[in-house]
């Protein structure tokens, strides 16, 4: 990933869905704690930007688990099946047409993400009180 795709990922994909006022917790990749990430989910989002701290990985391993993992699978699902369907379709990986089908199907794996799911590896993150 790289800074045009977490833009595009704010812009095309998180905008629409995300409910202001809401956190958005990050890890601390170079691209997602820019100046810019943080006036893009600030100015545009009308949320809160907040990275999760250094070296807490084992911590936090339930959502990358919890969260990622079924995400990451589903996306891999939805990659095979347009392979499959479609074939070879000659597009450009850089191509419009191309973005914007693998927008789709990021969207489509995410989709099939539970907030179910998400409750629940929170939960094994953030003792209740």
């Amino acid at each position: 990933m790289d800074n045009n795709v977490w833009r595009l990922y704010l812009r095309t994909l998180l905008l629409p869905c995300a409910e202001a006022p809401s956190v958005i917790l990050v890890d601390n990749f170079e691209s997602h704690v820019s100046d810019e990430a943080y006036s893009i989910v600030e100015d545009e989002l009308s949320c809160l930007l907040v990275p999760l701290p250094p070296n807490a990985t084992s911590t936090y391993q339930p959502l990358d688990v919890g969260v990622m993992a079924p995400f990451k699978r589903f996306l891999r699902d939805e990659w095979l099946a347009e392979e499959i369907i479609d074939g070879e379709d000659g597009d450009e990986f850089d191509s419009p047409c191309a973005a914007q089908k693998r927008l789709a199907m990021i969207n489509r794996a995410w989709e099939k993400v539970s907030e179910e799911v998400i409750r629940e590896s929170f939960a094994k993150v953030i003792p209740s009180a």
